[in-house]
């Protein structure tokens, strides 16, 4: 089907005044908005602040393990996550009362000669004064 021109006139007409409708009530107040927001939209790092930053982390791994190193933790360097020194020293704190209390734990309980018992108190246990007295000779 062909239109006449008077036709495609009016439905050009048409398409134009649906299209500027749109823009003015769809459109617009979307860009308004984007527009707003892009003021908190974080700003773009320069290289200069990037190295920056860079250099303060590298700084602070170095403070860090000087700081463990001094307290004999340097072995667990890699278990420290604080972002500040106080923080860092509560971690320290808190490793070193483990570390003691595993130190305590650990030491040396001899049990191996509680459980044995020689022939004297065997016998003094079931009062066998002649087995005692057997006992006490024979070393």
């Amino acid at each position: 089907m062909e239109w006449t021109p008077e036709q495609q006139q009016e439905i050009n007409k048409m398409l134009v005044d649906a299209k500027n409708k749109w823009v003015t009530d769809e459109l617009a107040p979307l860009q308004q908005q984007i527009t707003e927001l892009e003021q908190f939209k974080p700003k773009e790092k320069s290289d200069a602040e990037k190295a920056l930053e860079q250099k303060e982390i590298e700084l602070w791994q170095k403070e860090k393990n000087l700081i463990l190193k001094e307290n004999n933790l340097h072995e667990f360097a890699d278990f420290f996550n604080a972002k500040n020194i106080e923080q860092l020293n509560k971690d320290i704190k808190k490793l070193n009362k483990i570390l003691e209390a595993k130190k305590l734990n650990n030491n040396y309980v001899p049990d191996g000669h509680k459980g044995k018992a020689d022939s004297y108190t065997q016998a003094k246990k079931n009062n066998d004064t002649l087995g005692m007295v057997k006992a006490l000779f024979s070393k």
